[in-house]
């Protein structure tokens, strides 16, 4: 395999994948093949194509004179408004491009280091990166080569494919395939080349390699190898294809090679004829997915613990990324168990279907195992137990990241959406996955969007540090490290680069109403109806007539507000009337509301402290919906005792009535 002297065949992982780490699909293949006696070299062109090829300052550069070339032939006249904004910031700031292009290599290198942890230096670099990625693609206009992905909006089928494949003015791959690649078609020994795809995105780059291949060496059989669904209209650009999930056909090849064609169902990935220590991390994570006995289909949980223990003997890997949906947290919890109570020496992060299984007994166990994200998809099931099931995860301190299904929503759909925007401190990080656009790129996906409650009040600036990650290697070695309180927390600001902790800099206030400055008032009730646990017909009202407003600010933004008010004497009577208890003589405290990005930060409890403290003499209630779980949390930690429950008409529910201990 590292001796291409005899290398017969060569697997070649094509761009464009992220390069965070190494490619599953190749490393898989190789280790079947591992026992055939044919010699074998790996080559991820994806990872070169990065490294060594397009981010490059010498190619960027080179790239710079074409992208003012075509400008001076006029070849930008109709573009996009995000292309047409990229070329006048570098018809304005063309020495700070010339800047940002000497660095790259820094940029790279940073990557691999301890320096990736620190969060502002980390989003500076991955913008630097993204920016040039996005520059060099003008070269190449309307192709768009991104950190994970590629995409050309005049490709829009597969009869369009053959023009794209032969144009040297917009096929970023042709020069990749003339200076990385041909020397190793070239070699007099190679019998078999196979082109590993797991992504849409890599087809148009697999098919370019595939026709240079063929105009290089008309002999040299050329197969595609990858899932059913992403082969199955490429048949006439290569000899063969091969779906992964049967490889019968790869083991024919192999024979008419004069290799062994005995199939090693069993065998494991070999990843050590890659690079490890190239790719764009500071640690080793390796994709896997579970590996099934040909006798009782999934191995069981101590024989894959041993596996990962080899693998990390054999390659130094520090993580692991496993896809496929059978490795729950159950079967984690399973591989816990016979870890006897070791501490694991590797991070790992799953991709399962999103139900009711995970459970606190379980999830403490994973966690045990070393799991520290759960890339949730395809949700099913009641949506109590799917929340449920969120909020174990996240007690175990464990990531939530749950990935939304395109298509019409269902009521499932839509309260799970509510759920995961109202709450950031329980489901951590979400996407929406839109339908598929053009043919060859993979399912889009829409980021975070504000939870719709709280579109009404003023707009957090900037976005959260996961966003900025972009990447399920980097997310999982950021939990790992800093651990998810600290993580869900940062926020990079609209710069793209300055990142800063939400809850450093909060100034608690506790005024009169009239002593509220402008505009605050009108913005804490909108907080309270967006958090949508109290009636607001009488809210404004209630406010403007209140003892104390208590309210947080940060980066003069209002992240949380709870107040002591006079109730209305109707609102008493018909307390009175449903409890049997008299609250004439009481403050009512409530409309207690935090931003859900503060959530978890114990900003409820302090308000209601700090209003307690301001209370005189005077005694207090409040209303708690039974269904309002974190309220009565708060309740519970203030000293607080529920004493009287009714149903509220206003409310349509059962709510309790809580009084402070103390003034019992």
């Amino acid at each position: 395999m590292k001796n291409r002297e005899l290398a017969h065949i060569l697997l070649v992982h094509p761009p464009v994948t992220s390069p965070a780490a190494p490619p599953w699909v190749l490393a898989n293949a190789a280790g079947k093949l591992s026992g055939t006696g044919i010699c074998l070299e790996q080559y991820d062109a994806n990872l070169d194509f990065f490294l060594n090829h397009f981010l490059t300052s010498e190619n960027l550069t080179g790239l710079m004179g074409v992208i003012e070339k075509r400008k001076m032939q006029g070849g930008y006249k109709e573009v996009d408004t995000y292309t047409a904004s990229l070329l006048a910031n570098l018809a304005t700031n063309h020495g700070h491009w010339e800047s940002k292009i000497a660095a790259v290599g820094r940029s790279l290198k940073i990557l691999g280091t301890e320096d990736f942890y620190r969060p502002g230096l980390c989003m500076t670099v991955l913008k630097e990166i993204n920016d040039l990625l996005a520059l060099g693609s003008l070269a190449f206009y309307p192709s768009r080569i991104r950190w994970n992905g590629f995409s050309n909006p005049a490709v829009r089928d597969w009869t369009e494919v053959g023009a794209f494949l032969e144009d040297q003015e917009t096929n970023p791959f042709l020069s990749l395939c003339q200076g990385r690649l041909a020397h190793r078609i070239a070699h007099p020994g190679l019998g078999l080349l196979i082109l590993t795809v797991c992504a849409p995105d890599q087809l148009p780059a697999a098919l370019t390699v595939a026709r240079f291949t063929k105009k290089l060496r008309s002999d040299l059989h050329v197969a595609l190898l990858g899932h059913d669904m992403l082969l199955k209209d490429a048949a006439d650009y290569v000899d063969s294809l091969l779906p992964e999930t049967d490889l019968s056909r790869l083991f024919e090849l192999v024979d008419r090679l004069g290799g062994s064609s005995a199939l090693e169902q069993s065998a494991v990935p070999d990843f050590t004829g890659l690079p490890l220590k190239d790719y764009l991390a500071p640690a080793v994570v390796l994709p896997f997915r579970a590996l099934s006995d040909s006798r009782s289909g999934l191995i069981p949980p101590s024989i894959f613990l041993t596996i990962l223990k080899e693998q990390v003997h054999d390659t130094g890997a520090d993580g692991f990324l496993i896809e496929d949906d059978r490795l729950t947290p159950a079967y984690m919890a399973e591989m816990a168990a016979r870890m006897a109570g070791e501490q694991p020496f590797f991070c790992l992060g799953l991709t399962c279907p999103l139900d009711d299984t995970a459970g606190p007994e379980n999830m403490a166990a994973a966690r045990q195992a070393g799991l520290r994200l759960i890339q949730w998809h395809d949700p099913a099931g009641l949506l109590e137990h799917l929340t449920k099931s969120l909020w174990d995860v996240s007690r175990a301190e464990v990531w939530n990241h749950v990935v939304i299904p395109a298509g019409p929503e269902s009521t499932l759909v839509r309260g799970l959406i509510r759920f995961v925007g109202s709450n950031p401190n329980i489901a951590h990080s979400w996407v929406r996955r839109k339908p598929l656009g053009l043919p060859f790129e993979s399912p889009v996906k829409q980021a975070e969007q504000e939870p719709g409650a709280y579109t009404q009040v003023a707009k957090l600036p900037g976005l959260p540090l996961w966003n900025g990650l972009n990447d399920p290697v980097y997310l999982l070695l950021y939990v790992n490290r800093h651990g998810v309180k600290k993580v869900i927390h940062w926020r990079v600001q609209d710069d793209g680069v300055s990142v800063h902790g939400l809850g450093e800099n909060m100034i608690y206030h506790f005024v009169k109403p009239r002593d509220l400055p402008p505009g605050y008032l009108d913005e804490i009730c909108r907080m309270i109806e967006a958090g949508g646990s109290v009636g607001t017909k009488w809210v404004r009202y209630n406010l403007e007539r209140a003892f104390l407003i208590g309210y947080v600010l940060e980066h003069d933004l209002i992240v949380g507000n709870s107040s002591l008010k006079h109730p209305r004497p109707e609102y008493v009577e018909a307390v009175n009337r449903q409890s049997d208890l008299d609250l004439s003589q009481y403050l009512e405290r409530g409309y207690t509301s935090v931003r859900p990005e503060y959530r978890g930060m114990g900003i409820g409890t302090k308000l209601l402290e700090g209003l307690t403290e301001r209370v005189g003499n005077k005694k207090l209630f409040s209303i708690i919906g039974k269904d309002n779980v974190a309220t009565q949390k708060i309740a519970l930690r203030n000293k607080t005792r529920q004493v009287a429950t009714f149903y509220s008409e206003s409310l349509n529910k059962e709510v309790g009535v809580w009084i402070p201990e103390k003034m019992l």
